[in-house]
């Protein structure tokens, strides 16, 4: 087998579409001898965050001379990014072999009627592939949800995490910020440790705590009195915490948040017993990078990729946009599924944007990019429509002037997908 038809047999799996619960990852683990019973994890679910948040501890981590796996989804340039090993992406022939060996395993499953995920298969295998490499300690960055997603297979964590909550997947997860951040807080094991993010919604705060405490959980939040000094500009962030400098690559205050999130999972980890010394933590933090994040794609033409596709991140990336870019005219090229507020999204970011390019991505749940530009006229903004990426990209790229600048945001997707043509532009200025 190939690596392009391992990934294809992976890929036939989205057929099955997003389906939670934990009986079919459960069933599939024990044929495989149960791989995630010889791992330990920090266990990491919410809305917006999760990916910042587990580069950062993976960077720490691996620089203090741990094994360290991180699971993250979904990938912005390769498919292999989500299965990591001190920072190397799975190598293309253990991936193969991975994917040989289960299979059988999954035939037998499928021909009894239990029809996995897509999610579901690279869960089983990430966590075969990092015991097979014998990992100290595993990153595990939740899919959707918590407490029936595929990661939640695992019996304990030795530290859980809870993100920024906000509204996402409300026909999944509910439609009260409470039932959202009630489905996140089911990661939350018996007798453990939780840290949260510093700046969350009251009612989803009420939500998790209230799990946290019935399981008998410590819960640490970071301590905003102890930050200070917040400095940053598009070359990055720094800032005082708890007496001490650190800096940061990546863009937007709420980074700074993430940052301290993952120094409180760190602490808890040090007062555990993990040896994890201040220059690993802070050399972690400035080396820790990940696409689409208020990504800087190119300097000049300015061009940022964002992968911004609920209302929360569009909180934060219309603030980011009005704290580094306040002086530009903005071109923001958009593309988006249908299953999330798309509405409520673009209204958020548009009294940002001069122009709008309107695309459709090539994912079954994308929304159409008539229907899109739709939308923003509705807003009062002009909005051009492309037939595709590298069109969108051309049109917004001869728009451009040196009081401009492009934001591309509406999914990771999008992010993924438009990223290399991007970049192609780029290299011709």
């Amino acid at each position: 087998m190939t690596y392009e038809q391992a990934l294809n047999y992976v890929d036939s799996f989205l057929q099955f579409g997003i389906n939670p619960g934990l009986e079919r990852i459960k069933l599939l683990l024990e044929m495989i001898g149960n791989p995630q019973k010889k791992l330990k994890f920090i266990h990491v679910a919410g809305t917006n965050g999760k990916g910042s948040i587990c580069t950062f501890l993976s960077s720490i981590l691996t620089l203090s001379g741990l094994k360290t796996g991180l699971f993250t989804s979904p990938f912005i340039l390769d498919f292999r990014e989500r299965f990591k090993i001190d920072g190397n992406m799975i190598s293309k022939n253990d991936f193969v072999n991975i994917v040989e060996y289960i299979m059988p395993f999954v035939k037998k499953m499928t021909k009894n009627g239990r029809n996995l995920t897509e999610f579901e298969l690279i869960t089983a295998i990430a966590f075969l592939w990092f015991a097979k490499k014998e990992c100290d300690i595993i990153v595990l960055e939740v899919g959707l949800g918590g407490r029936l997603d595929a990661t939640n297979v695992i019996d304990s964590a030795l530290v859980s995490v809870i993100t920024s909550i906000s509204y996402d997947h409300m026909n999944i997860l509910g439609e009260t910020i409470e039932k959202i951040a009630k489905e996140k807080a089911g990661i939350i094991k018996s007798n453990g440790t939780l840290v949260l993010y510093p700046r969350q919604n009251n009612k989803a705060l009420f939500s998790i705590k209230s799990v946290a405490k019935e399981l008998k959980n410590k819960i640490i939040v970071p301590c905003l009195n102890e930050l200070s000094s917040i400095k940053t500009n598009l070359s990055g962030t720094s800032f005082d915490y708890m007496g001490e400098t650190f800096e940061i690559t990546l863009l937007g205050k709420h980074q700074v948040y993430n940052a301290i999130t993952a120094i409180s999972v760190i602490n808890f980890l040090k007062n555990i017993g993990f040896k994890i010394s201040k220059e690993h933590v802070k050399k972690g933090l400035a080396d820790a990078k990940i696409p689409a994040r208020f990504e800087i794609i190119s300097q000049n033409p300015l061009i940022i990729l964002d992968g911004s596709h609920n209302m929360d991140g569009a909180t934060t990336l219309a603030n980011s946009i009005k704290l580094y870019l306040s002086q530009k005219r903005i071109i923001a090229i958009v593309g988006m599924l249908k299953d999330k507020e798309v509405s409520k999204v673009l209204s958020i970011v548009a009294p940002l944007v001069s122009d709008f390019v309107a695309v459709q991505t090539e994912n079954y749940r994308a929304m159409d990019n008539l229907e899109l530009c739709k939308l923003i006229k509705n807003l009062n903004k002009t909005c051009t429509v492309a037939d595709n990426l590298a069109d969108a990209a051309n049109f917004a790229i001869k728009q451009l002037d040196e009081n401009s600048a492009i934001v591309v945001f509406g999914s990771l997707y999008l992010a993924s997908q438009i990223r290399p043509i991007l970049m192609s532009f780029c290299e011709d200025f």
